[in-house]
C-alpha cells in the first residue's frame, strides 16, 4: 500500500510537471506572437513614416522649385516696375515741356486751322537775278533760280508764336504735304517738264509755272456767278495756285493716306477743276497727289476724261478738252520718300 502511494505521488507529481511545461509554453507563444504584432505594426509605422518622409521630401523639392519661380516673377515685375517708372518719368518730362511750349506758343491750332489760314507766296531775293521766267525761256538752271527763289508764308493768325498740337507753327508747315508740294511746285516742276521733252505737251503748265504768285492751302474757289445746272456754289482744293491777279493757275487734290487714291477722288477732281476752267479760262492743270498709289479705277477716271486717253501721243498730253479750244492738263503724282513724281503722263 505505501508503494501505491510513492507511485501514485509520482505520477501526480509528472503530470504537474507536463502541466507547468504546456503553460510555459502556451506563454511563450503567446509572447511571440504578441512581439511578432508589435514588429509587424512597428514596420508599418516604420513605412508610414518612410512614405511620409519621401511625401515631405517631393513636396520640398516642388516647394524650392515654385520659391525659385517666385524669385524669378519677382525679378521680373521689379525691373518692369523700374522701367514704367522711368517711362512714367520720361511722359511727366514731356508734359512739362509740352505745357511749357503751349504757354510760350501763343495760339493753339489744329492742323486744319492752320493750313486753311496760310498762303504762300512765290517771291525773289532780286528780280535782277534768275527767275521761274528765265528758266522757262531756257536762260537759267535750276541751282540759279533756287538760290534766289524763297517762299513766304501770310496767315490769318499771328505765326510768330502760334503752335499746331504742340509744335511750332513754322515748324509744322514745312514738314506737310502742302508745303513740300507747292515748293516741288515751283522749285523742280519747270525743268522736270523741260529736261524731259515735255515742255510742248505739258505746254498749259509749263507756261503757267512762272506765273504762279501765291499758293492758297485749304482753297475754296466760287462758282456763284455759274448758272449752269448742278454746279456748286463753291469748290474746294487742298491747294490752289493764283497769278497776280488771282485767276486759278494750278488746283491741286491730297491724298496722304496709306490708302490708294480712289475712282471717286480722281472724279472728283475733274468735275470740279471743269466747272473751274468754265469759270476761270487761265486755268492750266489740275493735279492729284497721292503718298500711295493710284487704283486702276482712279486711272480709268483720267484715262477718259483726257481726250485720246493719257496714253496718247497727241500735241498735248493728259489734256481735257471742254472745247475746241480750251481743256486743262489732268496730272497725277506719286509722293515718294525722295520727293515728287508725276506718272501720268509720265515724265
Amino acid at each position: 500500500a505505501a508503494g501505491s502511494r510513492t507511485g501514485h505521488s509520482r505520477d501526480a507529481e509528472s503530470g504537474s510537471s507536463q502541466g507547468e511545461a504546456a503553460d510555459a509554453s502556451d506563454a511563450s507563444d503567446e509572447r511571440v506572437v504578441a512581439l511578432t504584432e508589435k514588429v509587424e505594426t512597428l514596420q508599418e509605422q516604420r513605412d508610414a513614416l518612410v512614405a511620409k518622409a519621401d511625401e515631405l521630401e517631393a513636396e520640398r523639392d516642388r516647394l524650392q522649385s515654385k520659391n525659385g519661380d517666385l524669385s524669378a516673377t519677382v525679378e521680373r515685375l521689379q525691373t518692369r516696375i523700374e522701367e514704367l517708372e522711368t517711362e512714367l518719368q520720361r511722359a511727366r518730362q514731356r508734359e512739362v515741356g509740352e505745357t511749357e511750349a503751349g504757354a510760350s506758343a501763343g495760339a493753339q491750332l489744329s492742323p486744319q486751322q492752320a493750313l486753311s489760314g496760310t498762303n504762300l507766296f512765290v517771291r525773289y531775293e532780286s528780280k535782277s537775278q534768275p527767275t521761274l521766267e528765265t528758266a522757262h525761256d531756257g536762260n537759267a538752271d535750276r541751282s540759279e533760280v533756287a538760290s534766289n527763289l524763297r517762299l513766304e508764308h501770310h496767315t490769318g493768325f499771328d505765326s510768330s508764336d502760334a503752335a499746331v498740337d504742340g509744335t511750332p507753327y513754322e515748324e509744322f508747315l514745312e514738314s506737310t504735304m502742302e508745303y513740300r508740294l507747292v515748293d516741288w511746285l515751283t522749285e523742280m516742276l519747270l525743268y522736270e517738264i523741260r529736261d524731259t521733252g515735255n515742255s510742248n505737251g505739258l505746254g498749259d503748265l509749263y507756261d503757267a509755272i512762272p506765273r504762279i504768285d501765291r499758293a492758297e492751302l485749304g482753297a475754296t474757289i466760287s462758282l456763284a456767278d455759274d448758272e449752269t445746272e448742278d454746279v456748286p456754289d463753291q469748290v474746294t482744293f487742298d491747294i490752289a495756285a493764283y497769278d497776280k491777279m488771282g485767276n486759278p493757275l494750278v488746283l491741286v487734290t491730297l491724298n496722304d493716306s496709306r490708302e490708294p487714291a480712289t475712282q471717286e477722288l480722281l472724279g472728283e477732281l475733274e468735275e470740279a477743276a471743269s466747272a473751274v476752267k468754265a469759270n476761270y479760262p487761265d486755268l492750266a492743270a489740275a493735279i492729284a497727289v497721292t503718298s500711295s498709289y493710284f487704283e486702276p479705277g482712279a486711272l480709268e477716271v483720267a484715262e477718259q476724261a483726257t481726250s485720246g486717253g493719257f496714253l496718247s501721243r497727241g500735241s498735248k498730253l493728259s489734256y481735257v478738252n471742254l472745247s475746241r479750244k480750251d481743256g486743262y492738263h489732268l496730272c497725277l503724282v506719286e509722293s515718294r520718300s525722295e520727293g515728287f513724281h508725276m506718272n501720268v503722263p509720265e515724265l
